[in-house]
């Protein structure tokens, strides 16, 4: 954890304006000479990571007066990711900055440090190799640099690499005379493109396309199911490794691990904690979150771990704990309690009583399938009373609009609410819109000055306040309205 600890001595403040954390006031004179002085929070360029909790890609740069980190080119990490703490957190394998030596992660691997992967889920191997006389081209252009100009260390370098790669970087060398040597990359880039790709293959992985001889792009994803639906649950994807030579499958979770429902199963037959943490040593994180905002539901609601409860008050929870591994798979799995997918949008229209009769006003909206799989979303429809009968419906079910602000209580409103759900697409518009009129109205004097009289308590709103923003509210007769 040392190169972590060497983190925080110069990140503290993250992406911060402020200088907190550092006494004295920054020396402009110093600001810029590399070093972390006295009242600085930064001096120079780090990788984000060094900078906040971001992702390890990109470079923060320090601002002018060394106050801050300019991380505009970072991404941060969502607040729930862990890597990147300070500490080796559960399902973690490092942090990020560790290093390990390359010959502890493989045996076939004799030279290079292995860095911390970008989600602190394993080690990244792409600096390692099997030294002796087995260097890549790349690794003899590091050798040369080391040398400095020497020519016997520059031969010796170039002795050391594999038949491939010595022929690799002899013509590297030789398009290089055109550069200023095989240390000037941008020159090399520039002139020398594909004798340059060619020694360091690697840096053509995150340039957009999938180039011969890798298998992905960098930071593109996979379903952990398409890498093999034998070997992984239908859940969570495999993320392209810093090489783009194959996926990581860290964050796949394995066939054989308990589901969330198996796991109820496993705990409804255990007498002691030790059965209860053999079924939870089973189970993948991600059901136990699942199984846990489940009982948590049943918890709060002080009802028995059983079907009733499962069905009723938290049906919500139960279905989450049942579908999370199917819902989204673009197929409606019965076997599960599913009844929709979430891919799915049908017109209102087409959802009928039992009478045959359509539910909703048809063409004026879609419904979609719930977050579970296990029940449609009525939200964006329409139910078929005019305006005029919005308010026959509150008359009827509220004891009509409120005489005073007083009278417009949370409980009052609701029940308004209700009823404008059963107008139409046009009738729900115009009701609301009547009284949040009224609602939203200022009483003013003939100055122009608040009298303090707004809302339900004005006469002269209820009466103006519509009629003053243009609303409407016409009449209708729709056999399927009850008002």
């Amino acid at each position: 954890m040392l190169v972590f600890t060497a983190f925080l001595a110069v990140s503290c403040g993250g992406s911060s304006n402020s200088d907190s954390g550092k006494e004295g006031k920054a020396d402009p004179d110093k600001c810029g000479n590399g070093v972390i002085d006295e009242g600085e929070v930064c001096d120079g360029e780090v990788e984000c990571w060094q900078a906040g909790h971001f992702f390890p890609e990109g470079k923060a740069t320090c601002n002018k007066d060394c106050s801050a980190y300019d991380t505009k080119m970072c991404a941060e990490r969502p607040a729930d990711d862990l890597c990147g703490n300070g500490k080796i957190d559960s399902g973690e394998s490092c942090e990020q900055g560790d290093t390990k030596p390359c010959s502890e992660l493989d045996s076939k691997f004799t030279e290079g440090t292995a860095f911390c992967s970008r989600n602190c889920w394993g080690w990244d191997p792409m600096n390692c190799s099997s030294g002796g006389v087995k260097k890549t081209c790349a690794q003899i252009v590091d050798c040369v640099k080391n040398c400095k100009g020497d020519a016997a260390c520059e031969n010796e370098c170039k002795n050391s690499g594999t038949a491939d790669g010595a022929s690799t970087y002899a013509a590297l060398e030789s398009c290089a005379s055109a550069c200023g040597g095989v240390a000037d990359e941008n020159c090399l880039k520039e002139k020398c493109s594909e004798a340059y790709f060619n020694c360091n293959p690697m840096q053509k992985c995150g340039n957009g396309i999938i180039d011969d001889g890798e298998v992905c792009e960098k930071h593109a994803t996979k379903p952990c199911e398409e890498l093999d639906p034998d070997k992984w649950q239908p859940i969570n994807e495999a993320v392209c490794d810093s090489t783009c030579q194959g996926w990581n499958d860290y964050s796949c979770i394995d066939i054989n691990s308990l589901t969330c429902m198996q796991l109820y199963e496993c705990l409804k037959d255990c007498s002691d904690s030790e059965c209860d943490q053999a079924c939870y040593a089973k189970t993948s994180s991600f059901a136990k979150t699942k199984y846990d905002t489940m009982k948590e539901c049943f918890a709060e609601n002080s009802c028995a771990v059983d079907e009733e409860c499962m069905s009723g008050v938290c049906k919500f929870q139960t279905d989450a704990c049942k579908t999370y591994l199917t819902c989204g798979n673009n197929h409606v799995d019965e076997d599960m309690g599913e009844i929709c997918d979430t891919s799915e949008f049908i017109d209102c229209g087409e959802f009928k009583d039992d009478k045959g009769e359509a539910m909703y006003e048809a063409g004026t909206g879609s419904v979609f399938c719930g977050p579970n799989c296990t029940e449609y979303d009525f939200t964006l429809c329409y139910k078929f009373c005019s305006c005029a009968e919005v308010q026959t419906c509150i008359d009827q079910e509220c004891g009509g609009y409120p005489n005073s602000n007083a009278e417009n209580t949370p409980e009052k409103i609701k029940c308004m609410e209700t009823c404008e759900d059963w107008g139409s697409e046009v009738g729900r518009l115009q009701a609301s819109k009547y009284r949040t009129a009224i609602e939203q109205c200022e009483e003013l004097d003939q100055q122009g000055n608040p009298t303090g009289n707004n809302g339900w308590d004005s006469d002269t709103c209820k009466q103006k306040a519509p009629s003053g923003q243009g609303v409407s509210c016409e009449s209708g007769d729709d056999s399927r309205c009850p008002y």
